[in-house]
């Protein structure tokens, strides 16, 4: 990975944890050790682990790897979160809603909105499937 990649991936990462920690009242922050180690992008949530893309663009090849990343990181029983933004776009959020008490295991991408909603009050909301 070059310099200005791991810059913008650095970027990304602070950007995410300032956003986390506003919304949802939360002291996520960079894990440096990760490029060492691999595992989640940011610490400071117990059981939840937080992979973080930035890129120019984000296709749905992209995330589905990016997803399987996150799955495959994830040690024994944590939660996985996908979070990514693509340049001029908004933060999106790969979960999966039975993790956060919904009723499905597939999973689901949501916005910023969504994301806090279902880490709020997962077990209430009801899931709209398109068609």
């Amino acid at each position: 990975m070059g310099k200005t990649s791991r810059t913008k991936g650095a970027a990304g990462e602070r950007e995410l944890a300032a956003l986390l920690n506003e919304r949802l009242d939360l002291t996520l922050s960079r894990r440096l050790a990760q490029y060492q180690r691999g595992g989640h992008d940011l610490d400071g949530w117990d059981g939840v682990h937080i992979e973080v893309k930035r890129y120019a663009t984000a296709t749905q090849g992209q995330v589905a790897g990016w997803w399987q990343q996150a799955l495959e990181q994830c040690a024994g029983g944590e939660t996985p979160v996908l979070a990514y933004r693509a340049n001029q776009q908004q933060w999106r959020f790969v979960i999966r809603p039975c993790d956060w008490g919904g009723p499905v295991g597939e999973p689901a991408e949501v916005g910023v909105d969504g994301f806090v909603a279902w880490v709020r009050n997962g077990r209430q909301l009801q899931l709209e499937v398109t068609a």
